[in-house]
């Protein structure tokens, strides 16, 4: 048996005599081709075999010093491989890999995550007594973080996020934290308080919509503890033109805390507040 090798631009010249408007049809019935199918393949003993990686270094744009381990091409957008590491095809979104099953960030158009540029925040419990600053989200559109703005909210200097259409909302705000160190008799447990400022209501404030504390267990001293992440999911339905906003500080969940610090890691990847309407 002859195997021939020949290029899909020389089977175009040769069914054509030009570059640009053939049809090309490989396998069965050749004679018979889909009438919008440039390349059509038919068979039903053999199939088609994509190009191979044994594993994510090999693809295209891999760059383990980026965070998500690749660079942005979007002019790319459509590659597809078959990995041998996950056993499955994947495609490049022009920003990076995925399995062929999944769907890119960008294509959730019911959904928003906003990320923070903004510095870290620190605050004290003193006595038991602590202020809750408005944590600051922003409108960032950087893909390689997944901060998209597929919703339309916008974000005002306050950090008070609002609402463009009627329907229920999922939101689920992730709040990096690392302890500030202090005297602490007792546990103390950061606040993280998702709060709603309604259109409709009438003279009406900032209501809380959730809130969720993350215990700090401690020792009687500390100087500073490692990270944790403070985060919950919630449900509610909101009027076009409700405002959101996100809230937290530090308190004594059981005993007496004397200058006990919170920060709040705002530019980190792991702080953000994601948003899907659901209807």
């Amino acid at each position: 048996m002859t195997i021939k090798t020949i290029t899909l631009k020389t089977i175009i010249l040769i069914t054509t005599g030009q570059w640009g408007y053939a049809q090309v049809k490989m396998g069965n019935r050749p004679e018979i081709i889909h009438p919008r199918a440039v390349l059509h393949v038919e068979s039903n003993t053999k199939g088609i075999m994509l190009p191979v990686v044994e594993n994510h270094t090999e693809l295209p744009h891999y760059n383990s010093a980026l965070p998500d381990l690749y660079e942005n091409s979007p002019e790319d957008n459509g590659l597809v491989f078959y990995n041998k590491e996950i056993r499955d095809v994947v495609k490049y979104d022009g920003y990076r890999w995925i399995a062929a099953t999944e769907k890119s960030i960008k294509n959730y158009k019911n959904v928003s995550i906003l990320g923070s540029n903004a510095s870290d925040h620190t605050v004290a419990n003193v006595l038991g007594i602590t202020g809750r600053p408005t944590l600051v989200f922003n409108v960032l559109n950087d893909i390689d973080r997944n901060n998209v703005n597929n919703l339309g909210v916008t974000v005002n200097s306050n950090g008070e996020i609002t609402i463009p259409a009627d329907g229920f909302y999922r939101i689920n705000p992730s709040v990096k934290t690392s302890s500030a160190g202090g005297l602490s008799v007792g546990n103390a447990a950061t606040i993280v308080s998702l709060q709603a400022l309604y259109v409709n209501a009438q003279g009406d404030g900032w209501q809380k919509i959730h809130e969720n504390s993350f215990l700090l267990y401690g020792l009687l001293v500390t100087a500073g503890s490692s990270n944790s992440i403070n985060s919950f999911s919630t449900i509610k339905f909101l009027h076009t033109g409700d405002q959101i906003r996100l809230r937290a500080g530090i308190q004594a969940d059981t005993g007496l805390n004397v200058g006990t610090g919170v920060t709040f890691k705002m530019s980190d990847k792991d702080t953000f507040l994601y948003i899907e309407k659901l209807n």
